[in-house]
């Protein structure tokens, strides 16, 4: 098969389990229904974060009844984020600008539902920080580590640099506070994965030479090899943080989870983490 035919499987198995098997097959009809309308991704998006907000709100009254409702209109709401990347590869709107525009959602919708949580459940909030602190740090490095590795697959070439360059190049065009922060958002991702930071103002276009661009032979082998390292990470994103505490919510058990539940997705990215570590490690000594 050749790598085409595979691509749209390999972004399946780099994708969460809880997006792959509950999200996107709840979000197949109402992509099939906007498809054929004016109704465009970005719009979704803001759809979304919208329907955080009001999850918020329940959320922050802090009774059973409310952390239910809050936990089925943020389901929904989580449903809506996979919609309107589907609806882009649908209507072939695909952009790093979309891209952009879904992640600021994303953590727009994320600080939103950790306020009206601390609001809703007062002695609790030590906990949702380091909840909050979690979800930042498992959505930063799984985006990378998917970005990347579909990068490396679909092109043969490592996507956060040139991703960077990309950035860096639309902000000596226009200085655009987003741009900005997703610069140093990328900045971070390379401190975290490559023990490196670069500011702004010492970065320069040079700096990213052209590297040679993989086989089609040498991507496949590459995905292969690295299918345990793709098991762990794909557990890793802020999605499965984001299912359990819906689940937990609709049960009236929230409160009294949040202790093992920030220890258990802390304790599972810092074995993931050693472990990404380990194996590039060993790949560049080999």
């Amino acid at each position: 098969m050749s790598l085409n035919a595979q691509m749209s499987q390999i972004r399946k198995n780099l994708s969460e389990p809880v997006v792959r098997f509950i999200q996107e097959p709840a979000a197949r009809p109402i992509v099939y229904a906007f498809k054929e309308t004016p109704v465009t991704p970005n719009q979704v998006t803001g759809l979304s974060a919208l329907l955080s907000i009001g999850a918020a709100y329940f959320f922050s009254l802090g009774d059973a009844r409310s952390m239910i409702q809050g936990g089925i209109i943020f389901e929904i709401s989580r449903i809506l984020d996979s919609v309107d990347g589907e609806l882009a590869r649908a209507k072939g709107m695909t952009s790093d600008w979309g891209r952009i525009v879904d992640g600021i959602g994303d953590y727009v919708s994320s600080i939103a539902i950790l306020i009206g949580l601390m609001i809703g459940l007062p002695n609790s909030r030590g906990e949702l920080l380091i909840l909050a602190f979690l979800i930042f740090l498992r959505g930063l490095t799984y985006d990378y580590f998917k970005e990347n590795m579909m990068s490396r697959i679909n092109h043969g070439y490592d996507g956060s640099q040139r991703d960077i360059q990309k950035t860096y190049e639309r902000l000596s065009k226009s200085h655009s506070l987003m741009l900005k922060i997703y610069f140093y958002y990328l900045q971070f991702q390379q401190l975290l994965f490559k023990g490196h930071w670069t500011t702004l103002k010492s970065y320069s276009s040079k700096q990213t030479a052209a590297h040679p661009v993989w086989p089609e032979e040498q991507r496949l082998r590459y995905y292969q090899n690295k299918q345990p390292l793709i098991f762990l990470w794909k557990w890793n994103g802020p999605d499965l943080m984001f299912f359990l505490i819906i689940l937990f919510s609709c049960f009236s058990i929230l409160e009294n989870c949040l202790p093992w539940l920030s220890a258990i997705m802390a304790i599972q990215l810092i074995v993931t983490f050693i472990f990404h570590h380990y194996l590039i490690r060993n790949e560049k000594s080999s």
